[in-house]
């Protein structure tokens, strides 16, 4: 096997104001977004009261599950979360579908990049912080997220508070390597099996494709926007009153 010959991690660049663009990871992401753009106005036009087509009982059935998890793990003040949470499902899981489709390396998964699912985590790592400074005003938002005063004394409010900083910059990096590392893994199988013989690639390839699209692609997109809820439901959760851990201490 000649490790050179593998082309993860290389990309198509171009060159703006200076600055190295990739372009086949812009260029995937752009399909990937008109690809759910298009099923959104598509459903848009089909949609009915009455008995649901395929489709859209598919995308009911999404759009449900995460309602469900965010009125039970948030409340119902978040409702906006459910189109966010599900948005980014359906996006992280066409980005990693676009792996499969054999275009050579200029339409490669665009979750396969650091760049992008780095974009993906900033994205809702300042929604989740924003969504907490709205709800408990900005004193609120430091007690939640970086003292947690749930049954502790006040005297180990500021021993927290380093701890809980280290904890908040880990959730982005969390997101972001998350994701990126499973698909970069995947798109390596890839390369690797094109590498072996072809009375051997062509089988594995296949079977590969196929655990890859069903089990991999669904998973991953699934947790990135399971953890969207999560962080939001952390962020905004309520911790017991001063006066009941003064209570459970004394």
């Amino acid at each position: 096997m000649v490790l050179s010959q593998i082309a993860v991690g290389q990309h198509w660049t171009g060159h703006v104001f200076g600055q190295t663009i990739y372009l086949d990871t812009i260029l995937s992401s752009l399909v990937a977004f008109a690809i759910v753009l298009a099923a959104g106005l598509y459903l848009r036009h089909v949609v009915t009261a009455g008995v649901p087509g395929r489709f859209q009982a598919l995308i009911e059935m999404v759009w449900e599950t995460v309602d469900d998890y965010v009125n039970r793990m948030i409340g119902p003040f978040a409702r906006w979360a459910v189109p966010l949470a599900t948005v980014l499902f359906f996006y992280i899981l066409v980005s990693n579908w676009l792996e499969l489709i054999p275009t050579g390396d200029r339409l490669t998964s665009a979750t396969a990049d650091v760049n992008d699912t780095a974009a993906l985590a900033v994205i809702v790592i300042f929604m989740v912080h924003f969504t907490s400074i709205r709800q408990r005003g900005f004193g609120g938002y430091i007690k939640i997220n970086y003292l947690h005063p749930a049954g502790m004394p006040k005297v180990f409010y500021l021993l927290l508070a380093p701890i809980n900083v280290i904890a908040q910059i880990s959730y982005p990096i969390s997101l972001t390597l998350r994701l990126f590392g499973n698909m970069f893994a995947a798109a390596l199988m890839l390369e690797i099996i094109a590498l072996l013989p072809i009375y051997m690639s062509w089988a594995l390839n296949g079977v590969w494709k196929l655990f890859e699209g069903v089990f991999v692609d669904v998973i991953q997109a699934f947790i990135f926007a399971l953890l969207t809820v999560i962080y939001l439901s952390m962020s905004t959760m309520e911790h017991d009153s001063d006066s009941a851990a003064e209570a459970a201490i004394s």
